[in-house]
Formats: C-alpha cells, structure tokens, sequence
C-alpha cells in the first residue's frame, strides 16, 4: 500500500485567538494555534511526528499560511525519513488540500488527509484505518455521538426537536480514501471547495465511506481550553514514560585504519581498531540505547567473533538497535557525548558530527550534544594510544 499524507495546516486560528482575549491565561502571540506546545514541542509538529512510525506513508504534504513559512523552517531534521513538501493553503480546508492533492503523486493508490491541529492521535489508531479501508472508497475515525441532540431553528433558541442519536457520528481526522475517488469528487462537485471533509465531497458523487468508531481522544485543538486540556493530559501521560541509559566504549587507535567517530570519517593518520568500523561515539550511543530499554549491551547483539559483522559500519548497528528499541516502544530524544581524545582536535570537526548523529536518530541537532576532551597527556587517551566515548541517552515511550 502506497499513501501520500496530506495536512490542512493553513487556517486562520480565528476561533483560538478569540478565546484567548476571554481567557486569564497569558499566552505569547503566535501567528498559528499550531505552534504552541503542547508535550514539549509544537502543535503541528507533534502531529506531523506521529506518522513517522507508518512506513505506508511515502510522502507528507503540508498546506500552510505565508506567516508560518518562517517557523517551519528547519523541521526536516525533526522529521528525518519523512519526504515533506510544504505548500501555501487556499482560503477554505478544501482547497488546501485540494492543491495539496496536485502534489501527490500519481502512485499512490490512498490519500489520506489529517487536522494538523489533531495531535493526540496514536500510530495504532491510523494503522486499524488504514486496515478497514479494504472493499471500501474511503474510511474515517469518528466518534459516536453520546450528548443528547436539540435542534433549533430560530434566532431566540426555541427547539425543534430532539435529534434521535443512535446513528449520529461525530467525523475526525485521518480520513483515508482512495485517490482516484478523491480526485473525481473535486471535479464532479461544484461546491466542492466549501466541503468540511473528504468524507462529505465522496458522499456527494454515491462513493462508498464507512465509519471506524474509536474510544481514544483525539480532539481538535480549536480553543485555549482546548489547548490547555492536551497539556495537561500530555504532561500526566508521559510523567512514568521517560528511560535513561548510559554507554560507554574504548578503541585503540592505530595507523592504516580510517578513524570513524558519529558516523563521520575524521581526518587523521590513525583511525579506531575493532571488529566493526570502530565508532566509539556511536557504539557508545548504541550501548546507552540498548540499557534504556533493558536489551543487553552491543556485544551481545553483534559479537565481535561473528565473520558477518567484520568491518560493519556502525550506523547500520544503531540502526538496527533503534529499530528493536521502536519495536519495544521507545524512542531516543535527547543525547549527551563525551568524546575523550588527545589527537585529532575535534573542535573543527563537532559540528558535523553533531549533525551526523542526529540524522542517525532521527532527532534535532539542538537535542544532540558533542563535547571533546583531552586527558592532558595522561593515560592511553592522554598518549594518543586510544579514544574513549560516553553517552546518556534519554527515551521516550511511544504508541505502538
């Protein structure tokens, strides 16, 4: 299964900003309810991080306004294995996605279309979408509605009637409908542009949607109270979901050998011996990530006696610890270094590095931390015989 993710983000945050002037709470003005925090990192970007961890999702299209441009700008390290394409949005969500649909490309067979102001939903809920959409044109999340329903018809709040609600769904986001359908409902529907979901434009031309009932929470962030109640729900749900774990490794240097450290080739006239590339920095890296979430240390999963990992590069051993610490529900989101070394000097060299290590973890260089050391001429360190790497590796739970 191929899918294109498209995320209306383009809105004016009208009804947000208008309960802020009503509300006690001092906010700093944003031009988006988007990038208030929520978790620690911004509104959209939460959101737009979640579906990292679906490997259907071949490319993510973001409609924006021109005043986010420049908040977004340096995201792509956060969202690192994720092709992301930012576009400028319409005047209504439809045709924000509507332009963001010319941008899928034509391979994906499924579209599916998600509130950037949503960004409480799990990576299992949007799997069981993706699940229930087989026989179908179009699948959304929604909620049953249990409040009890008035209709009114005039000004001063007479009521109608009481709505029978046993087959009243509230829709949410992500909706998941096939592409050719999509792209056949904007051009056969007229009022296509004014439509409120994907959900409503595949209606409209007799396609095939069904409902997913779900019991998660999953609530559009339109209000500050809104906002308010994904913080504190945030801050209570990850108090326990936080690991540390510690590595550390020593290689000793030797002429002829290239002299990896971060997944970088530092020029030197010695390089680390070891069964592998000998990158201390990640294996230390690796080691920590691997004592976060109770896995044993790096020689137990690639033993230095194994003839299949001579001469491994060492970004594909992290790479595949970060994959079995993902299969446990974990995920690194902040690293400390220690790197102990007489020779080469690595102040010219920390930079890259620092960036190295964090594409290899998938996380922002501002959460990576390179320091260097000398050991004043003491020890093997000290005499250039050996290069010795510490890390503190902090993790997160993730939904599965």
């Amino acid at each position: 299964m191929r899918v294109s993710l498209i995320v209306p983000a383009a809105g004016l945050s009208s009804r947000f900003h208008q309960s802020c002037l009503s509300s006690d709470e001092k906010l700093t003005a944003k031009s988006s309810k988007l990038f208030y925090r929520v978790g620690g990192e911004p509104v959209l970007l939460k959101t737009l991080k979640v579906f990292r961890h679906i490997p259907e999702i071949k490319e993510l299209i973001v409609a924006i306004s021109p005043e986010m441009r420049r908040e977004v700008r340096g995201w792509e390290q956060e969202l690192t294995g994720m092709k992301v394409r930012w576009i400028l949005g319409g005047n209504t969500r439809a045709e924000s996605v509507l332009k963001a649909l010319r941008k899928t490309s034509d391979r994906s067979e499924w579209i599916m279309v998600h509130d950037g102001a949503r960004p409480m939903i799990k990576a299992s809920t949007i799997r069981r979408i993706m699940k229930a959409a087989g026989g179908w044109d179009g699948v959304i999340l929604a909620k049953k509605v249990v409040s009890t329903i008035k209709k009114v018809l005039t000004e001063d709040g007479h009521i109608n009637e009481t709505v029978d609600r046993e087959s009243l769904y509230e829709a949410e986001t992500p909706q998941f409908v096939r592409r050719s359908v999509l792209v056949r409902a904007y051009k056969e529907n007229s009022k296509a542009l004014v439509a409120t979901d994907e959900a409503g434009l595949l209606e409209a031309i007799g396609a095939r949607v069904r409902v997913l009932p779900h019991g998660d929470w999953n609530p559009k962030l339109t209000t500050l109270p809104d906002l308010m109640i994904a913080k504190a729900m945030t801050e209570k749900n990850s108090s326990n979901e936080v690991r540390v774990g510690i590595g550390f490794d020593t290689h000793r240097l030797v002429e002829g050998r290239k002299f990896y450290l971060g997944g970088v080739v530092i020029p030197s006239s010695k390089g680390s011996l070891g069964h592998s590339d000998g990158d201390a920095l990640l294996h230390s890296v690796s080691d920590a990530i691997l004592g976060a979430i109770g896995a044993g240390d790096i020689g137990e999963w690639f033993s230095d006696r194994d003839p299949k990992y001579k001469d491994i590069r060492s970004t594909k051993i992290l790479s595949a610890i970060l994959a079995e610490a993902k299969r446990r529900g974990w995920e690194p989101y902040h690293v400390d270094t220690n790197t102990i070394l007489e020779s080469p000097k690595l102040y010219k060299h920390k930079s890259i590095i620092r960036k190295s290590l964090a594409k290899c973890l998938g996380i922002s260089g501002m959460d990576v931390s390179i320091k260097a050391r000398t050991r004043e001429g003491l020890g093997p360190e000290g005499e250039g015989l050996a290069v010795t790497c510490q890390a503190v590796v902090s993790m997160r739970k993730i939904d599965l």
